[in-house]
């Protein structure tokens, strides 16, 4: 008859480098996908509109606008840009992290 063995737990605090590693792979990772794609819709948007001011107000309009109105290229534009940021700033707390002396 087979034995249960009790799940290992981790009950001591967690430990800042390893969560700064993890942070800064994990940054890296969304700005690695997120930001060829916010670069390729934005140049979507150029083609599109034509001209470049009206591409930066395409974008502008994109981002300023709520997630569900948008359609098309500036839905991938807002999504793509979301991630980017969010890359950026799970990269900056890794990075922080690991600056701490803890």
């Amino acid at each position: 008859m087979a034995q249960r063995r009790p799940v290992p737990t981790y009950h001591g605090p967690l430990d800042p480098a390893a969560i700064a590693v993890l942070a800064e792979r994990v940054g890296l990772a969304l700005i690695a996908v997120a930001l060829p794609v916010a670069v390729g819709a934005f140049v979507g948007l150029a083609l599109t509109a034509g001209s470049l001011p009206a591409a930066t107000e395409a974008a502008a309009a994109a981002l300023s606008g709520p997630l569900t109105t948008a359609r098309g290229l500036s839905w991938l534009f807002y999504v793509s840009t979301l991630g980017t940021a969010l890359g950026c700033w799970i990269l900056g707390l890794g990075l922080l992290l690991d600056g701490l002396d803890l």
